[in-house]
């Protein structure tokens, strides 16, 4: 003899059980790392454009970082005194939400403006 008012509570309690699994993270101010990633060990500096709403401030990690806001876009200027890795925090009202980023320009150890871009990427991570 079958007993389905067993199986369905347990069928619907799993579905819940699985459904909790893909919750996206709950909405908070924070801190993100927005980083230059290189095809090159170290760079002098960088010239790229953020785009996303809550964006709040840019400090530096290493060197220094100065920026320019205008609504919904953020200019920002990363310059490393001794060449290594170009990234800086950012604070914004929600880190679920990550700004979008794009280079502009990228200067090598030696101050020279990089002629390409190719290979270059902005990463935004929690």
């Amino acid at each position: 003899m079958r007993k389905p008012a067993l199986f369905l509570p347990a069928l619907l309690l799993g579905s819940l059980a699985l459904g909790g699994c893909d919750a996206d993270p709950p909405r908070a101010p924070g801190t993100l790392v927005v980083t230059v990633q290189s095809p090159n060990e170290a760079e002098g500096g960088a010239r790229l454009v953020l785009v996303g709403s809550g964006m709040i401030e840019a400090t530096a990690l290493e060197g220094e970082v100065h920026t320019r806001v205008r609504g919904d876009t953020m200019g920002v200027l990363v310059l490393r005194p001794d060449p290594g890795r170009l990234r800086f925090a950012l604070q914004v009202e929600d880190t679920t939400r990550k700004p979008r980023g794009a280079l502009v320009q990228v200067v090598g150890p030696d101050n020279q403006v990089r002629p390409a871009l190719l290979g270059y990427e902005v990463e935004v991570t929690r």
